[in-house]
């Protein structure tokens, strides 16, 4: 998963506010207060607006590039 890459949600649907699709804008980890520290997030452009989002509730649609 890389800067760029067109996503489409992967999460529960009934946690999904209308997201189907995006472009990754940014990339960083959430050090939360469990252990081990540090899950992957990414910032989406989707197509209702920009949010963070666990990396692992993405799935990457070509990764041809």
């Amino acid at each position: 998963m890389r800067i760029g890459d067109m996503v489409e949600y992967a999460g529960a649907p009934e946690e999904s506010n209308d997201r189907r699709c995006g472009i990754i804008t940014a990339l960083d980890t959430y050090n939360g207060d469990e252990d081990p520290p540090g899950e992957a997030i990414a910032e989406v452009l989707w197509n209702t607006g920009h949010s963070w989002i666990l990396a692992a509730r993405v799935k990457v649609i070509d990764e041809s590039r």
